[in-house]
């Protein structure tokens, strides 16, 4: 890789360390550096099954985002370090807009898809576990 891979920022995790509660940030680093090892032709992680992805991007720079939660959540009895949807809001009123303005808040527009990871097992997987989570997120 010709880039040094991203790290979530130290004073999230002491921050969430601190908390029960799982706490979420942007992760702006992260979308440039998957953009620039997995969607570019030629990166050293290029995989051309992402191809519509990084056509989408060219065209929207605000289809994708990304976000490190400070830790893994259960789901039927697994651990989802990671997790891709599509961002939809079925609610009306002020839930819609406190959730849309989170959105914007954080990232500057409402991502069509949004891609988070779990920052507590970034900080500790090698580079072949943490590139295997990355890869596994963007099928």
């Amino acid at each position: 890789m010709d880039q040094i891979r991203p790290f979530p920022p130290t004073d999230f995790m002491d921050q969430a360390e601190e908390e029960e509660a799982i706490r979420l940030i942007p992760a702006p680093d992260l979308k440039k550096w998957v953009v620039a090892n997995y969607l570019t032709i030629g990166g050293p992680l290029y995989n051309p099954d992402h191809d519509h992805i990084a056509e989408l991007l060219h065209d929207n720079e605000e289809f994708l985002a990304f976000a490190w939660a400070s830790s893994a959540y259960k789901s039927k009895q697994a651990m989802v370090l990671g997790q891709c949807e599509k961002v939809m809001f079925n609610v009306g009123g002020w839930r819609k807009a406190r959730q849309e303005q989170q959105m914007r808040d954080w990232f500057g527009f409402v991502p069509t898809y949004l891609i988070t990871v779990d920052a507590s097992f970034c900080e500790r997987a090698n580079d072949t576990e943490f590139c295997y989570l990355l890869e596994h997120e963007l099928y």
